[in-house]
This record gives C-alpha cells, structure tokens and sequence, in this order.
C-alpha cells in the first residue's frame, strides 16, 4: 500500500490531532569531534524514528510527525529522509503505523499511529 504524496506547506502537519514532533535537524547537536562517525548518526536516526512510533503508540498519539529536511540520497549517499522513509516501508514499522493513513512528504513524513486496541 502507498502512502499519501502531499506537497505544499509542512507546518499545516503540525496541527494534526494528538501529534507529536521528532526533529532529524540534528546538525552535529550534542556531537563534540570522533564522538561518532556519520553512520553512526544514520543508526540512530532509525533508533529514534523507531522508538518514537513505539512511544506514540504506547501513549496514544494518533500521529508523528517526522521533520528530516528536503536532502534526497545519491547513489551511496544515505540522508534522515531515506532512513525514515525505509523504515516506514518496513516490517519493522508495521505494528505501529497504518500505512494508507502516513503522509509522505517531500521535507517530512507524518506516520499514522496504529491505535493498540
């Protein structure tokens, strides 16, 4: 199942009901040099796309709302956008999301949380 193409202005995704925000604009926050490399950064941005729909559905949102930035990957180049978007193709995301509800689009991804009951 595809998800949703929307284009137009992101910041309308933040008045969704029960949405919560996870900001990929990390820009070497929190990092001081070799603290860790750029893969490194990529792992945890599955870790936390992942944990994020774990926490949303354990609490009950009804959305997250992913910012990643408008960076596409070339051939070997891995971007925030291409990892949330990967993961929400995953079976990995498939106990949290419904699929045709998600939004993709081109500088966010809005994940559309499966209720637990």
């Amino acid at each position: 199942m595809a998800f949703k193409q929307e284009s137009g202005a992101w910041t309308r995704y933040r008045k969704l009901p029960s949405v919560v925000e996870v900001d990929f604009h990390w820009s070497g926050e929190g990092r001081e040099p070799g603290m860790f490399g750029y893969w490194d950064a990529m792992g945890r941005v599955h870790q936390t796309a992942l944990e994020s729909l774990e926490a949303a559905q354990e609490v009950g949102d009804r959305y997250v709302l992913f910012t990643h930035g408008w960076s596409t990957s070339r051939q070997g180049k891995t971007t925030a956008r291409s990892i949330v978007r990967s993961l929400m193709r995953s079976p990995e995301a498939t106990p949290y999301i419904i699929r045709k509800e998600c939004i993709q689009h081109d500088s966010v991804f809005v994940a559309a949380v499966r209720p637990l009951r």
